[in-house]
């Protein structure tokens, strides 16, 4: 990988130090690892300014303002000002997965770009300026005081304020408990799938939340269908902390209780039990749960985050203005890690915090479900429809064969299926009735629903001056 810097900051220099971390790496030039640098020395004895290495794991390269400790990471709450970048290359892929990360705080902005691995240009960064994102974050995300007073405010040795994010100082930030208690005390239903392991599926564990009186009643329980796995969260387990630390405490699964973050994941239990807890732990943080459900963790791709008024003020603020991390679980479903190709320079930008860079909408980018009981497809030469959008999921034609497919969420209410351009959309729902359109809207005709799949042929497009159907009454 190659990794090339600019700096904008340029008056500021000699006042600002790298420091490259690493769990493992071969094959370094540019910076040595562990060893806090002076930007400036770096400028002078790296010209180009560019770091290289064969293979690196666990990595990040934190830019700040003073010297770094070079024995242990710089400390979130401690009063220096500066930011961080994420990347890991393994030794056995060709990729780069990097990241913009405001996690832990909200400090000296940096930006990326480059090419990922399906050869398309990627640009991470903010679409306000730091500065500004500071000035909201006290407005929308904290609790009083919102001050110097406050410990998720910082005011740095050299000047600069910093915000600390809930995952640091939870107090800081809005409790949890009504949100806890509306969804407890209505018995939220909830579906919950985990990851797949190796060599055997996933499972989906359903059930609801639970009105819990005491701090040892379960707060949350799960099965799957055939009872061979369950989950159970206990109310004392479940607070504003926990969620916002995503994780700390414990859980009990399969009737052992076990650390809510297990690692590593090397039995198909601890990898089943972490994965079904993150999955809950985004749908607080995000805001997707609703007292009537239907709560399911495979839709979470297809929803709007914070639309629905609840979840982390604190990470909304940054989902909306940045590229970035806005809570430990972010990369899940909020597109902010990217597998970059190893083969083409990135570039990262050392930022002011008064600039707005580097910012991508995601909008442009495809997020179709993984998995699900029913599916689509739409032949070959299609390329014409364009993005397609079913409420927030995006499916992009396949490069090289310009068609379509993929799964299809499940909607039990009628929906628009939208195509390029304003006003083209049929109505779909994949539970009862199936689809209704009109065969005038499309070339070939209107498409089939025969055993969950719903089919056009190849070389379809829309038809043009043709309007949308009406939404069906029934």
């Amino acid at each position: 990988m190659k990794l090339k810097i600019t700096n904008d900051r340029t008056a500021d220099a000699d006042k600002m130090y790298l420091l490259l971390t690493a769990t493992s790496q071969t094959g370094l030039t540019g910076i040595a690892e562990n060893t806090s640098v002076k930007l400036s020395d770096f400028i002078t004895s790296n010209p180009s300014m560019t770091i290289t290495a064969d293979s690196i794991v666990g990595a990040r390269l934190y830019v700040g303002y003073g010297a770094f400790p070079t024995d242990n990471d710089p400390v979130p709450g401690g009063p220096q000002y500066y930011g961080w970048i994420e990347f890991t290359q393994n030794p056995s892929e060709s990729n780069v997965w990097i990241n913009l990360s405001n996690v832990d705080l909200s400090g000296l902005p940096l930006t990326l770009a480059g090419t990922d691995i399906s050869n398309a240009a990627f640009s991470l960064g903010y679409k306000k300026s730091v500065s500004d994102i500071v000035t909201q974050m006290v407005s929308d995300a904290f609790a009083d005081p919102k001050s110097d007073a406050n410990p998720a405010y910082i005011t740095c040795t050299t000047g600069q304020v910093k915000i600390l994010g809930p995952n640091k100082t939870p107090a800081s930030y809005p409790s949890y408990s009504d949100y806890i208690s509306a969804l407890s005390t209505n018995a939220a239903p909830l579906s919950i799938t985990t990851d797949t392991p190796k060599g055997a599926p996933a499972i989906t564990l359903t059930g609801s939340f639970l009105n819990a009186i005491n701090d040892s009643d379960p707060i949350i329980s799960l099965k799957t269908a055939d009872g061979a796995n369950t989950l159970v969260v206990l109310k004392s387990q479940f607070n504003t902390t926990l969620i916002y630390e995503c994780g700390g405490g414990k859980l009990i699964f399969n009737g052992n209780t076990v650390d809510q973050n297990q690692s590593p994941q090397n039995t198909n239990d601890k990898l089943y039990a972490n994965s079904a807890f993150r999955n809950i732990l985004i749908g607080m943080n995000e805001g997707y749960f609703t007292k009537t459900g239907p709560n399911n963790s495979e839709g979470f791709g297809g929803q709007v985050p914070f639309a629905t008024g609840d979840g982390s003020k604190y990470a909304q603020v940054l989902h909306e203005n940045s590229n970035s991390y806005g809570f430990p679980y972010a990369d899940s479903n909020l597109k902010v890690l990217v597998q970059a190709n190893s083969s083409d320079t990135i570039d990262m930008t050392i930022c002011t915090d008064t600039e707005a860079k580097g910012y991508s909408d995601d909008k442009n980018t495809p997020n179709m479900p993984t998995s699900g009981d029913y599916q689509f497809g739409i032949g070959g030469k299609s390329s014409d429809l364009g993005m397609i959008t079913i409420g927030n999921w995006r499916y992009i034609a396949d490069k090289t064969t310009g068609g379509y497919g993929g799964y299809l969420p499940t909607l039990t209410e009628w929906t628009k299926m939208e195509f390029a351009g304003p006003g083209k959309y049929i109505w779909i729902k994949t539970t009862g009735a199936g689809l209704v359109s009109a065969d005038k809207c499309f070339n070939t005709g209107a498409p089939t629903y025969i055993n969950k799949v719903l089919t056009w042929g190849a070389s379809v497009s829309w038809v043009s001056g043709v309007d949308s159907p009406a939404k069906p009454t029934s």
